[in-house]
């Protein structure tokens, strides 16, 4: 895979998470996934994969407006099965804007694409 599709790849994983597609999001991140964000304060949260299904699950059933899929792609690379996207992601919590830096970390297991790691820090 290219640098350029991993970006598209990631495009799609936005678009279809961001609308609570719960079905992709169950198949575009592995099953040892870890998410860690880290806050304004340095509090570091973590996230599995249950938790992140649970979470869309949640907000598709409550019928919620999608989140914001505002997405600047900074940079990307890719081998073989492994490969890293680099973006700034605008969302929308509590009514306050959230600027964050994202790295995405894919991985080429079970013959397809998958999420193995995200991070998240707010970005100032």
């Amino acid at each position: 895979m290219t640098s350029e599709q991993l970006i598209e790849l990631t495009k799609e994983l936005i678009d279809r998470a961001t609308h609570f597609d719960l079905e992709y999001v169950i198949k575009a991140y592995a099953d040892n996934l870890l998410i860690v964000k880290v806050d304004e304060n340095g509090v570091v949260d973590t996230m599995n994969k249950e938790q992140l299904v649970s979470f869309i699950r949640e907000n598709r059933d409550s019928n919620a407006d999608p989140i914001s899929s505002k997405t600047e792609y900074h940079y990307a690379v890719c081998d073989e099965n492994m490969g890293m996207v680099v973006i700034t992601r605008e969302l929308v919590f509590d009514g306050k804007l959230n600027r964050k830096f994202f790295t995405v970390i894919w991985e080429y297991l079970s013959g397809r694409w998958q999420i193995v790691k995200e991070s998240a820090v707010v970005r100032y």
